[in-house]
């Protein structure tokens, strides 16, 4: 069973000016807030929820082109919102988020933001976009991209328990963003078992790429943009794929688990000796790639691949 932990978080303004009138108006729908957790009749995986004041910068919030004026108008007086908390993710809880969603709607509901990749939308359109079966659209509505000199990478793909994509800035940035966008849709739309070391190309003109999982270090661990399940790092065009096996190799515990537990132990940096010593050591088992991929969802992160070690291990302590 998977742990309770948060994978989903809403950001919703609304037209309640305080927990208890929101309260009151989600009970009309037979929804309530109690003891934190929004639940009700037919509710599967109550979520948390906490009431917050509007600082005044609700309108902020969500100035990014996804509303209009007059949403940000009407946003910027809304008196206060709700934060949910879900233990679910966005792919395969999404029918249960949307009917909750539809009743914050029904009580007052302006906006809904996804904390983890901080996109909004008008309530009409986020509970439409996330109703329908396309994943192109929730890809436009919950995932966005950051550029930095050298590379760009996808945000909020941990939101459907999933990595993110990065790519170097090897050709137009347009259409490296058409490229892994595809990878992240891929994912969404397929749920594929990708392996570290495979190649990936959208069709048979563009040139192959390996992929290798690398842990995400766009944002701290502990951020709401962080992708604990790290991200697919897409190679140059042309790469060869290097031999994989039939099974996975799953560290138990995670070899990252086990390094910094040692590592605070010694109150010093291990040596690349020392890594790979624990590594060759550690407890594994060989599991199918699914297993392993759903075993990997249960915990909620991704661990450090046994045959780039070092080198993330490393970036990781860095």
């Amino acid at each position: 069973m998977a742990e309770s932990f948060t994978r989903v978080t809403l950001f919703v303004p609304g037209a309640a000016a305080s927990e208890a009138a929101w309260n009151e108006r989600l009970q009309r729908s037979g929804v309530r807030i109690e003891a934190g957790v929004l639940c009700g009749d037919g509710i599967a995986a109550p979520p948390a929820v906490e009431w917050v004041e509007n600082d005044g910068s609700f309108g902020r919030a969500f100035s990014f082109g996804t509303v209009g004026s007059d949403v940000i108008e009407t946003l910027e007086a809304a008196p206060g919102a709700l934060v949910v908390h879900w233990s679910i993710d966005l792919r395969d809880g999404r029918q249960t988020i949307v009917q909750m969603v539809e009743h914050l709607r029904d009580a007052g509901a302006i906006a809904v933001r996804l904390e983890q990749s901080k996109l909004g939308w008008g309530i009409a359109r986020w509970i439409e976009v996330f109703s329908s079966d396309d994943a192109w659209a929730w890809h436009r509505a919950a995932i966005t991209f950051l550029a930095e000199s050298d590379a760009l990478q996808s945000c909020g793909m941990h939101a459907f328990s999933l990595p993110d994509v990065m790519i170097g800035l090897d050709g137009d940035q347009a259409e490296l963003t058409e490229l892994a966008s595809t990878l992240d849709v891929y994912q969404l739309a397929e749920d594929p078992v990708i392996r570290s070391g495979q190649t990936f190309t959208p069709d048979r003109e563009t040139p192959r790429r390996v992929v290798e999982r690398w842990p995400d270090l766009r944002y701290p661990a502990g951020h709401a943009c962080h992708n604990p399940y790290g991200v697919w790092r897409l190679g140059p065009p042309g790469g060869t794929a290097r031999e994989v096996g039939e099974l996975a190799l799953v560290f138990i515990p995670a070899l990252q688990v086990v390094l910094s537990a040692l590592q605070q132990k010694a109150r010093k940096p291990f040596t690349k000796k020392q890594v790979l010593a624990t590594r060759d050591q550690g407890a594994c088992i060989a599991m199918d790639p699914r297993d392993a991929q759903r075993l990997e969802r249960e915990r909620g992160y991704s661990d450090l691949d046994p045959e780039l070690v070092w080198e993330q291990w490393t970036l990781v302590q860095s």
